[in-house]
């Protein structure tokens, strides 16, 4: 959060361009590589979209496309970014800010999708709602690379006898 003038007429940006030198990484970057951006207060992971160049090793100089995993934030440009991964160590300055391309947050959308995804879901198992099919558990990777499952019959309602409290 940040306060601002309304004169100002602040908005947030998902996607910004800075102007990078990359102090050190191992191999080489490329795009869809993620670090964590630090730029002021500002603290979150970004993806790198698309950049001037095909790939960037220590000591390269380029132009490159930001977007944030999360949020949106607040920005302006010239100012100071430093992205970190591991020992991986760039800085730059942010060149361009990209708008917002639609008034509807990344997260109300999602909100939105996992909503719907929820609805269309049958109840299948959660405790409290009956259900008419098995259910099929499953309990990850074994040793040897087998799969251990479980079937379980229906679940029913619990009914109270008489004579009990």
């Amino acid at each position: 959060m940040v306060m601002v003038s309304p004169k100002l007429q602040p908005s947030a940006s998902w996607e910004f361009e800075a102007e990078i030198i990359v102090l050190h990484h191992p191999t080489t970057i490329s795009a869809r590589y993620q670090a964590m951006v630090h730029c002021g207060s500002i603290r979150q992971t970004a993806t790198i979209v698309s950049m001037s160049r095909e790939c960037l090793r220590t000591g390269d100089k380029a132009a490159v496309l930001f977007r944030f995993i999360k949020t949106p934030e607040y920005l302006h440009q010239d100012q100071r970014l430093v992205f970190r991964e591991g020992r991986t160590k760039a800085v730059g300055t942010i060149s361009k800010l990209l708008p917002t391309v639609s008034s509807q947050s990344k997260s109300q959308s999602y909100r939105r999708r996992e909503a719907a995804a929820n609805e269309e879901a049958p109840c299948g198992g959660r405790p409290g709602s009956p259900t008419s099919s098995p259910i099929q558990l499953k309990f990850g990777r074994r040793r040897g690379g087998r799969s251990k499952t479980m079937n379980t019959a229906p679940l029913t309602p619990l009914s109270t006898g008489p004579g009990t409290a």
